[in-house]
């Protein structure tokens, strides 16, 4: 059961987000910049404007829990942090991008991704339900591992009513 980002290492890089620009790899057709927010190469829900929030954000990103660890487990999502890093392709050994997700539950609780299951199930979650700032109360979501071709395996997210 693992995750398509079984296939992709991180690589060193420096402390800020890649950019998506007219790259050819696999990942080049997601933009976050113009899928979230027509700017800047991330995008999070919380607009962290005091030290308590800063501090939330801070370690939510930085330290968070696998979502692969997750499958089957109901999160309560309030906010979403979404960036481009760079993954060295098993296949090719080259450098990626690839989006990075992090799901922030109602306690503050990070949960990470690297995966375009997860990626596209936010831009949904978005889509439908509106920016998480803007919730009334948080989003009860199920982590789900679903089968791909070829016998690989992505995460998504089914939204629990």
């Amino acid at each position: 059961m693992a995750d398509t980002t079984t296939t992709m290492t991180p690589a060193l890089m420096d402390d800020s987000p890649a950019e998506i620009v007219g790259q050819s790899d696999r990942f080049a057709h997601l933009d976050l910049e113009d899928d979230l927010t027509g700017k800047g190469a991330g995008w999070c829900s919380l607009q962290a404007v005091d030290d308590r929030d800063r501090v939330t954000l801070f370690n939510a990103v930085t330290t968070p829990l696998k979502l692969a660890d997750q499958i089957n487990k109901q999160l309560k999502i309030r906010h979403i942090y979404v960036e481009v890093i760079q993954v060295v392709s098993d296949e090719s050994g080259e450098l990626v991008n690839a989006p990075r997700v992090v799901l922030i539950d109602d306690k503050g609780v990070g949960y990470q991704s690297v995966s375009t299951g997860i990626y596209n199930a936010t831009k949904r979650l978005i889509g439908l339900f509106g920016d998480p700032a803007d919730w009334a109360q948080p989003h009860t979501v199920e982590v789900q591992n679903v089968s791909l071709p070829g016998g690989r395996h992505t995460l998504t997210l089914r939204v629990i009513s």
